[in-house]
């Protein structure tokens, strides 16, 4: 019996996930004017380019701390949250949200606003809980990035990129983004002379700056964007297929050339986060579609009555296959997008 309860509690913590995911302390951002410092517990923090780090313990206690700069201190108390990593209990229906019970025992399912942005009220001379709105991006900025993710590509094409993005207006921007290979494509035989390896990608985006808050922190820049990107890629590959010509089946393996051309079109949410004065990175993920466009030159297998050997040069990479035949592997389909942007903000 004894056993048996130990096992039903480990599977209850394994199933727990404030209790199991979130570590004893947590963490506070707090933001405030140059030479502020944080009293909290009796020690003192002062601020690091305008930000002081906490690392309060979680508990169902409010969180108290003191802002001091010169003859100026206020007092603050903020009520405790409720982590939102307890409700990932709710993706394991096996366990029929036991794991609510042990959570619901431990002071590691509350939390607390993680930034926390002050200023001086001149009025009062004391400290404020900060609700201005957002530093707008001025017209004329400009930000110089590139796409690091697009350099280990190892799903398609790894390419070099680099963009612009101009602001036309106050929070309104365009960009423009080029992008081409450098080196040769993963899983492509060099020896084969049907086509030369090449590639490179149009990125063109619109996005306005500020227009909705979700993380509500004045020192990010959020924005909604509609992006259009264009793929070109020409590259030879061996296939192997089976022809049949009067009653006799033989193999044959033949190089095609393969030009893809992929269109993407995404609505997009991200995040301009400053690094410093100058550099910053654009974190951003989207919705939208994919249409794929593939022809194959001067290639003499047919899909009508020619078909594909169950090996090819590729076979023994399964997870990293793709699509390479004219008219069979033609596709319109839903399209995720997820990346980030590093750049210099002129």
């Amino acid at each position: 019996m004894k056993n048996i309860i130990i096992v039903v509690l480990v599977a209850l913590m394994l199933n727990s996930c404030a209790t199991l995911f979130n570590g004893k302390r947590t963490k506070v951002n707090v933001y405030a004017p140059e030479n502020t410092i944080v009293v909290y517990k009796n020690s003192t923090t002062p601020l690091n380019e305008g930000r002081a780090k906490l690392r309060p313990e979680r508990s169902k206690d409010s969180l108290s701390f003191t802002l001091i700069n010169d003859s100026i201190s206020t007092d603050f108390k903020f009520r405790r949250k409720v982590s939102g990593t307890i409700y990932g209990n709710l993706f394991f229906p096996s366990a029929l949200g036991l794991g609510f019970l042990i959570d619901l025992t431990n002071q590691r399912r509350f939390t607390y606003k993680r930034n926390m942005h002050f200023e001086i009220d001149s009025t009062t001379s004391e400290f404020k809980i900060f609700k201005g709105t957002k530093m707008p991006i001025n017209q004329h900025t400009t930000f110089i990035y590139t796409s690091p993710l697009l350099a280990i590509d190892v799903f398609s094409q790894p390419m070099i990129s680099l963009g612009a993005e101009y602001f036309l207006i106050k929070n309104f921007s365009i960009s423009a983004e080029y992008a081409s290979i450098y080196t040769e494509k993963l899983r492509v035989n060099s020896a084969l002379s049907q086509a030369k390896n090449k590639g490179r990608s149009f990125r063109f985006e619109l996005k306005y700056y500020n227009l909705i808050s979700i993380t509500d922190n004045p020192k990010i820049n959020e924005y909604i964007g509609l992006e259009a990107r264009f793929i070109r890629q020409l590259y030879s590959k061996n296939i192997n297929y089976y022809r049949s010509n009067q009653d006799i089946n033989y193999v044959i393996s033949e190089p095609i050339a393969v030009h893809k051309s992929v269109d993407i079109f995404n609505l997009k949410y991200g995040l301009n986060f400053p690094i410093g004065k100058h550099l910053f990175i654009d974190l951003y993920s989207g919705i939208g579609f994919r249409n794929k466009h593939i022809t194959n030159p001067n290639a003499q297998f047919n899909p009508e009555t020619d078909y594909l050997s169950n090996y090819d040069d590729d076979s023994h990479f399964i997870i990293l296959d793709e699509d390479y035949l004219e008219g069979s592997d033609d596709r319109k389909q839903f399209n995720f997008a997820l990346g980030f942007k590093f750049g210099i903000k002129f």
